[in-house]
Protein backbone atom coordinates (compact mmCIF):
# COMPACT_ATOMS: atom_id res chain seq x y z
CA UNK A 1 0.00 0.00 0.00
CA UNK A 2 1.11 3.77 -0.73
CA UNK A 3 -0.40 6.70 -1.22
CA UNK A 4 0.80 9.94 -2.91
CA UNK A 5 0.98 13.39 -1.31
CA UNK A 6 1.35 16.33 -3.82
CA UNK A 7 5.06 15.88 -4.63
CA UNK A 8 5.51 12.89 -1.74
CA UNK A 9 5.44 9.49 -1.92
CA UNK A 10 4.20 8.14 1.43
CA UNK A 11 4.92 4.38 1.73
CA UNK A 12 4.84 1.53 1.17
CA UNK A 13 3.53 -0.76 3.51
CA UNK A 14 2.93 -3.87 3.58
CA UNK A 15 -0.37 -4.95 5.23
CA UNK A 16 -1.30 -8.40 6.41
CA UNK A 17 -1.93 -11.15 3.76
CA UNK A 18 -5.14 -11.18 6.62
CA UNK A 19 -6.60 -7.79 7.04
CA UNK A 20 -8.71 -7.62 9.99
CA UNK A 21 -10.98 -4.58 11.36
CA UNK A 22 -8.35 -4.96 14.65
CA UNK A 23 -5.50 -4.67 12.50
CA UNK A 24 -6.65 -2.23 10.17
CA UNK A 25 -7.36 -0.03 12.52
CA UNK A 26 -3.94 -0.26 14.31
CA UNK A 27 -2.56 1.10 11.17
CA UNK A 28 -4.41 3.31 10.82
CA UNK A 29 -4.07 4.79 14.59
CA UNK A 30 -0.26 4.20 14.70
CA UNK A 31 1.72 3.50 10.72
CA UNK A 32 0.08 5.97 9.46
CA UNK A 33 0.59 9.01 11.41
CA UNK A 34 4.39 7.45 10.93
CA UNK A 35 4.36 7.16 7.57
CA UNK A 36 3.36 10.39 7.35
CA UNK A 37 5.71 12.10 9.77
CA UNK A 38 8.70 10.20 7.74
CA UNK A 39 7.41 11.68 3.98
CA UNK A 40 7.02 15.34 6.38
CA UNK A 41 3.81 15.86 5.47
CA UNK A 42 2.72 18.92 7.44
CA UNK A 43 -0.12 19.62 9.49
CA UNK A 44 -1.61 22.04 7.21
CA UNK A 45 -1.44 19.41 4.09
CA UNK A 46 -2.69 16.77 6.66
CA UNK A 47 -5.88 18.96 7.33
CA UNK A 48 -7.07 19.57 3.70
CA UNK A 49 -6.24 15.65 2.89
CA UNK A 50 -9.03 13.42 1.33
CA UNK A 51 -8.82 9.48 2.79
CA UNK A 52 -10.18 6.94 0.25
CA UNK A 53 -10.96 3.67 0.80
CA UNK A 54 -12.36 0.53 -1.06
CA UNK A 55 -15.40 -1.29 0.54
CA UNK A 56 -13.19 -4.53 1.97
CA UNK A 57 -14.46 -5.81 4.71
CA UNK A 58 -11.88 -4.60 7.26
CA UNK A 59 -12.09 -0.98 5.72
CA UNK A 60 -16.05 -1.01 6.79
CA UNK A 61 -15.61 -2.13 10.57
CA UNK A 62 -17.40 -0.20 12.72
CA UNK A 63 -14.08 0.96 14.64
CA UNK A 64 -12.35 2.15 11.64
CA UNK A 65 -15.01 3.94 10.55
CA UNK A 66 -15.49 5.76 13.76
CA UNK A 67 -11.63 6.16 13.86
CA UNK A 68 -12.10 8.05 10.30
CA UNK A 69 -15.38 10.10 11.14
CA UNK A 70 -13.12 11.22 14.30
CA UNK A 71 -9.65 12.32 12.42
CA UNK A 72 -11.07 12.95 8.68
CA UNK A 73 -14.49 14.28 9.78
CA UNK A 74 -16.10 14.80 6.13
CA UNK A 75 -13.19 14.20 4.51
CA UNK A 76 -13.43 10.51 3.97
CA UNK A 77 -14.47 8.35 0.64
CA UNK A 78 -15.35 4.35 1.74
CA UNK A 79 -18.38 2.31 2.24
CA UNK A 80 -20.42 3.69 5.07
CA UNK A 81 -18.39 6.98 4.96
CA UNK A 82 -19.42 10.35 4.64
CA UNK A 83 -18.64 10.57 0.84
CA UNK A 84 -19.89 7.12 -0.46
CA UNK A 85 -17.58 4.67 -2.59
CA UNK A 86 -18.84 4.42 -6.18
CA UNK A 87 -20.35 0.77 -6.61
Amino acid sequence: MGWHSGDHLVGPYILPDRLTGPRYLIFLEQILPELLDSAHVTAATRTSMWFQQDGAPAHFSISVRNHLDATCGERWIGRGGPVHWPP
